[in-house]
């Protein structure tokens, strides 16, 4: 277990008791315990972040690029807190690399106020070239700008959200009967709303369940219009959403009138009661240049959530070019308290990289568990 370098800042009295480390497989109980210790989440279903850990690391094909599981801090030889790091393939400015994303920072109860998180930022962000966060906290997020972090994208986290139909929400006020009726009224704005996407007749959505050859033929063929994005390979994605999943993710295709594959979309449903639900989207991929295609995939999108009943939808997939179609379309912007999504980088990155970064809710320490 390697021990290493001091933090830049000079460190208080009792920090200086403490010794930071590289941690390896090993460590994962004693990681899993402190984090349950530390969310009220996991107290509940402890089970989840047993799950994630061993999809996340041991199954990870790309870990092995990292040099450990994540950082620790240890205390008189007991691990007190730790930052679990993790290794996702990456296209970044023309080039195949891999960037290791933080998650499930924590610190024993009695150890914390000392700045001992700020340390862990500090040393994680030593784990590989490129590092980051993507579900950087208020507090936190002083900590990422103090030591070199950036805000990727901008100051906000450009997420938008729609109505996709009042039918749920209808039938949990006025029953089943009524409620549909009225629902199925109302719906007819958000269907006249929906034709502004102008959405190709002869394309049409498929839900898959593995990813083909033309998954990878699509990726090879598109990637160059991307200045900085999570790789989208077959042999990640099916890992991701159908090897070593931690929560369910459905992924629909877009095939044009010749069965070639032109775009897809990745996304999970939220339950609030019997009726009612949200679908958060969290990924789409489409040449960037085809905006018939991106908004078709939309159109199509929606009109299948609304048949399945899906009250609203989070898209928290961003970039310019989303973020203009999205305003343009009149969708409601998601209002945030700062950029969650944060990266550190040994070598400069261009202004035109940061501010195209195509961010994904696959990017990074997304929460997928089955909670």
């Amino acid at each position: 277990m390697k021990e290493l370098s001091k933090y830049p800042i000079k460190p208080t009295k009792s920090i200086q008791s403490f010794s930071y480390v590289i941690l390896s497989e090993e460590h994962i109980p004693e990681c899993i315990q402190l984090a349950v210790d530390s969310f009220e989440e996991f107290k509940v279903q402890p089970d989840s972040i047993e799950q994630w850990f061993k999809q996340r690391f041991a199954h990870n094909p790309w870990q092995k690029n990292l040099p450990g599981i994540g950082v620790g801090i240890k205390h008189n030889g007991r691990l007190i807190g730790f930052r679990a790091m993790f290794a996702q393939p990456w296209w970044l400015n023309g080039q195949s690399t891999f960037i290791a994303f933080c998650a499930n920072t924590s610190v024993a109860q009695q150890y914390r106020g000392q700045g001992l998180a700020s340390h862990l930022i500090y040393h994680s962000s030593q784990f590989a070239s490129v590092t980051g966060s993507t579900t950087a906290g208020i507090i936190t997020q002083k900590a990422y700008k103090k030591l070199g972090y950036i805000e990727v994208g901008g100051i906000s986290n450009d997420f938008f959200s729609l109505r996709v139909s009042f039918q749920g929400s209808l039938i949990k006020r006025f029953g089943k009967l009524l409620g549909s009726w009225l629902g199925r009224l109302l719906d007819l704005s958000l269907q006249v709303r929906d034709t502004k996407l102008r959405a190709q007749p002869s394309f049409y959505l498929k839900e898959c369940f593995y990813c083909d050859e033309q998954f990878d033929q699509l990726w090879e063929r598109e990637k160059h219009g991307y200045h900085s994005c999570l790789e989208r390979s077959s042999a990640y994605l099916n890992w991701r959403l159908f090897d070593a999943p931690t929560c369910q993710l459905h992924l629909s295709a877009l095939y044009d009138s010749f069965s070639t594959l032109r775009g897809y979309a990745i996304w999970h449903v939220q339950h609030f009661s019997d009726s009612v639900s949200m679908v958060v989207l969290r990924d789409v991929f489409y040449p960037q240049r085809d905006q018939t295609c991106l908004r078709t995939l939309l159109a199509l999108l929606i009109e299948q959530w609304r048949n399945q009943g899906i009250s609203w939808a989070n898209l928290e997939v961003a970039s310019p070019q989303l973020k203009a179609l999205f305003t343009q379309l009149g969708y409601e912007a998601q209002l945030s308290q700062g950029n969650r999504y944060q990266i550190h980088s040994a070598f400069p990155l261009s202004s035109g990289t940061v501010d195209n970064w195509f961010r994904s809710g696959l990017d990074g320490d997304y929460f997928d568990y089955s909670l």
